[in-house]
């Protein structure tokens, strides 16, 4: 999956770098001053404070004051009829002067050719719309198993040649962290105002994108920019319940489907090299079963430098995104809310 991707550019189009930032002085810091290191030089970085109550806000102008290609913005008070990420990144679209729109999370930390590296392969394929898969930092046992189910999700199963070597492919694909938007093309849809209260605000840009004829470029980004999703178990549970139905199209017959077919292609092969042993029967098929997953699981370990340990727990991995998916179902059906940064997420 790693590509040598050409991104020297004749010329510097403007780059506006937009960060919504709600309780982030955490993160903040060292999102800023790794874009403020960057190796292309016509950029404005702007934050939106999203009515923190931490010190999110006067740790940016901190930093803003020290550089004058950063401009920090109050965020003003959220709307009825909008979801927070959302209406942060509406707010801060409006401000922004660049052809390209950068929208990146406050808890990101790019390597010095991020942004370079990301126009250049737009500019070079005549994108509209680029996104990346980012290296995932893991370190609490629950980050750990859930994260190698991404890594799986978007290299086994998402086609990736077809979005990768097909430079018109309209697959709808985008991922928060990183989303780089031709903003004519932004702009031809009404930005986050046509989805106002999408939970999954990523792969929603990437379907209005696609609906409006746009090119869409994917990038293995695992060597320019880099994340923690979450610190612990609660934090999985709740974040990804929180998009994960939204992810298979809120669709209950589907996420049957998928427990069904993930269970006999990555469970009951333990089940049956187990059942084998104990019946003294043939174990060539299920242990060459289990043997090829562990083989893929270690593959994938070794790209995104995951943990290899627990590339082995591979079941585990897969009852855990599924009892989050089911989650996600129930919180849907029964019309639950999910609290996440002192805001309510209704899950419909």
């Amino acid at each position: 999956m790693k590509q040598e991707i050409e991104f020297d550019l004749k010329e510097e189009p403007l780059v506006s770098v937009l960060i919504p930032a709600r309780n982030e002085e955490k993160n903040i810091q060292n999102c800023l001053n790794s874009l403020t290191n960057q190796t292309y030089s016509n950029l404005e970085i702007i934050v939106l404070d999203d009515n923190s109550n931490d010190k999110t806000y006067e740790i940016s102008r901190t930093i803003g004051h020290r550089n004058k290609n950063i401009r920090v913005i109050k965020g003003k008070k959220l709307p009825p009829d909008w979801n927070g990420k959302n209406w942060a990144c509406q707010q801060l679209s409006l401000e922004a002067k660049g052809k390209w729109l950068l929208f990146t999370d406050a808890d990101t930390i790019h390597q010095p050719h991020s942004v370079r590296k990301a126009v250049g392969a737009a500019e070079k394929n005549e994108s509209d719309f680029l996104s990346c898969l980012p290296r995932l930092i893991a370190k609490t046992w629950s980050e750990k198993l859930y994260m190698s189910i991404i890594h799986f999700v978007f290299v086994a199963i998402i086609p990736w040649k077809m979005i990768k070597f097909n430079r018109k492919s309209k697959f709808p694909f985008g991922m928060g962290p990183f989303m780089l938007i031709k903003k004519e093309m932004y702009w031809k849809f009404g930005g986050y105002e046509a989805q106002k209260k999408v939970i999954l605000d990523d792969m929603g840009l990437a379907r209005l994108v696609k609906d409006n004829d746009g090119v869409i470029t994917i990038l293995d980004g695992t060597d320019f920019v880099q994340l923690r999703y979450y610190n612990n178990f609660k934090q999985v549970w709740d974040g990804f319940s929180k998009n994960s139905f939204d992810a298979v199209g809120n669709s209950l017959v589907f996420s049957l489907i998928i427990c069904v077919v993930c269970y006999f292609l990555f469970i009951f092969p333990y089940f049956s090299l187990w059942g084998a042993l104990e019946s003294h029967q043939s174990v060539t098929v299920p242990a060459v079963e289990v043997a090829l997953l562990f083989l893929m699981k270690i593959i994938l370990a070794s790209h995104f430098e995951s943990s290899l340990i627990f590339s082995l727990f591979h079941p585990f991995s897969v009852l855990l995104a599924l009892a989050i998916l089911m989650n996600s179902v129930r919180l849907s059906l029964f019309g639950k809310n999910i609290e996440w940064k002192e805001r309510y997420y209704p899950i419909k």
